[in-house]
This record gives structure tokens, C-alpha cells and sequence, in this order.
């Protein structure tokens, strides 16, 4: 498993960040925003969206815009897309930082559903438009840094304030067809020493992260595995100590897809003295039972309900 937060790309500052886009669909329409940062180049609009901030959910953050644009809360569903890019901000975009700051943007596009009549009554910055069946998505180079971005680029002068960090990662729900899922344990570096979690970690900067995830369940079990589809998004903010000693207010934000091994054999362990000392394949019956950290609770919950033929959703890209 992989760390990653704010460091350096060469001489610059390198930040890792997530924009929150919502798909908002009724009756063969799109709803999708207008005005300054919307419309771009693309014609008709693009989906309502916002830069996800330090400690929120991405839920939360879907709520954010379609609050922006008049909409009501809406009941956001798994992801349906996602895509990067990479970018160097400059000039005012990026006040402090004259070499300019390696930006990783990684768009994740949740699905939404709202009651027609609320919609219809308060939408305001945004409209209708007939169903282009894609999504399509702000330019990158639209959605500018935030300051609140940049404080996550700051070392803070005593070591009992924290440094802010939010670490985007990406886990991989896989299972065998003998209705077995994968699972790794936690080694003595770890917070959680000897709990059992999904193969995953952290997206490095300039990776999407689904090839991420391949390459932690790789780094992890040494198996080879193609990613089926998305299936979750979710997040966590708490205040704690690293593996390093570091005081960290960390917002960590959890992609979760769903894989098949390409062979299915023992695992084993290719990044040795990393955060992972084991493997195995556990039958779904008895996983709940294996001291599973939250996050491979929710891969357990996502393996039964594809089990039941629920499929995941697949669509991912690079803008």
C-alpha cells in the first residue's frame, strides 16, 4: 500500500485534489449548469459540480452543487464515471508558489436522484437538456484551485498543529468462483495491526485510480486482476498520528471497484515491510468474522449484493 498527500513533482509543489460532478436524469433529460465555470466549450452546459473540500463527503459535496445551481438535496447513488487529468496552475491561481503547483484532478461523476416536482420548481443556474448519454464535465482547466487547496501545501512551524492531508485511494472488491474474497491483514506499521482490509491504497499522483487499484492488488497478493466496474465512493476525517509520528487532520476519500483475477492462486506478498504482511481468500460466509477494518465491511456488503446479480457500473477515462 502506497502514501501520498502533498510533496513535489521535480522543483514544484504537487497537489492531489477531487471534483464531485452529479448526473441528475429525468425522463430522457440532463440536467446540467450554466453561467460562468459551466457551459466551457461544451455545448449545452456540463454537469453540476464542486471541488470536494477538506473533511467532506463526497455526497456532501454533490449536495454543494446542486445547491449551487438552485437544486434541491438530491439521494446520490455510486459512481458512474471517472476520469483525471494533469495540469501545471500558474500565476494568480496559485498565490505563494511563483514555479507554479503540479496539479492531479481526479473528476468522479455520482449518479443522483431527486423528486421531479421539487427540481422543476427551484432549479435556477441551471436547465434541462435532452440526454447526450455521456457526462459531460467542466474543463479541467475551470476548476481553478481554491485557496483552502493550498493550505494543504503548508508545513505547519510546531508539530502539535496538524498537517492537513487528504489522500485519495483506491480498493478492489475481488471474488474467486469458488465465492471467496480477497482480503490482505494489516501489518505492525500499520494503525490496525493483524485486521483484515480490501488490496488498495493510495492513487499516486498523475494515476487514475483504477490503475491503481490493479497495481496495490498486484503489489499486495501478486495476482493480475482486470477491474469489472465502479462501485463505491466514500470518505473518513479524523485527527491522528502516521505511521511517520505526523499529526495529520486527514480526510481520507476510498474508491472502490470491483475486479476478477485473471488466475486465482495464493497470494502473496511482492511489497514486502509495507503495510500489508498477509493475504487470503476468505469465503463471503465468514468475513464479517475476520476483524475487517470499515472499509472491507463495505466490500463484503458490495461482493453479496453482486453475488445477488446487482452489476457494478464501468466507465472511466482521462479527460
Amino acid at each position: 500500500m502506497t502514501t501520498n498527500g502533498p510533496g513535489t513533482t521535480g522543483e514544484r509543489p504537487a497537489l492531489q485534489r477531487v471534483v464531485v460532478h452529479v448526473a441528475l436524469r429525468s425522463r430522457g433529460q440532463l440536467l446540467v449548469r450554466s453561467g460562468p465555470g459551466g457551459g466551457g466549450d461544451v455545448p449545452g452546459g456540463v454537469l453540476p459540480w464542486a471541488v470536494l473540500a477538506h473533511g467532506e463527503t463526497p455526497a456532501a459535496g454533490a449536495h454543494r452543487a446542486l445547491a449551487a445551481v438552485g437544486a434541491p438535496p438530491a439521494r446520490t447513488g455510486p459512481p458512474l464515471e471517472i476520469r483525471d487529468a494533469v495540469r501545471r496552475a500558474l500565476g494568480e491561481e496559485v498565490p505563494g508558489h511563483a514555479g507554479g503547483v503540479d496539479l492531479h484532478t481526479v473528476h468522479v461523476v455520482l449518479s443522483a436522484q431527486v423528486a421531479d416536482h421539487a427540481l422543476r420548481e427551484r432549479a435556477g443556474a441551471a436547465r434541462w437538456v435532452p440526454d447526450p448519454g455521456d457526462h459531460p464535465l467542466v474543463a479541467d482547466a475551470l476548476a481553478r484551485v481554491e485557496p483552502a487547496e493550498l493550505e494543504r501545501l503548508q508545513v505547519p512551524d510546531d508539530d502539535r498543529t496538524p498537517v492537513l492531508r487528504q489522500r485519495l485511494a483506491a480498493y478492489a472488491v475481488v471474488v474467486s468462483p469458488a465465492g471467496e474474497i480477497l482480503l490482505t491483514r494489516l501489518s505492525p506499521i500499520t494503525p490496525s495491526p493483524g485486521r483484515w482490509t480490501l488490496p488498495g491504497g493510495g492513487v499516486d499522483h498523475g494515476e487514475h485510480p483504477l490503475a491503481a487499484a490493479v497495481r496495490e492488488v498486484h503489489e499486495e497478493t501478486g495476482m493480475e486482476v482486470d477491474v469489472d466496474g465502479l462501485a463505491d465512493i466514500g470518505s473518513e476525517h479524523f485527527t491522528g498520528r502516521s505511521p511517520r509520528g505526523v499529526l495529520e487532520d486527514f480526510h481520507a476519500v476510498r474508491v472502490l471497484v470491483t475486479a476478477t483475477a485473471r488466475r486465482v492462486r495464493d497470494p502473496q506478498v511482492l511489497d514486502v515491510g509495507g503495510s500489508t504482511d498477509l493475504g487470503s481468500w476468505v469465503p463471503l460466509a465468514d468475513a464479517t468474522q475476520w476483524g475487517l477494518v470499515g472499509v472491507a465491511h463495505r466490500g463484503v456488503q458490495i461482493a453479496l449484493r453482486q453475488r445477488d446479480g446487482e452489476p457494478a457500473k464501468r466507465q472511466v477515462g482521462r479527460s
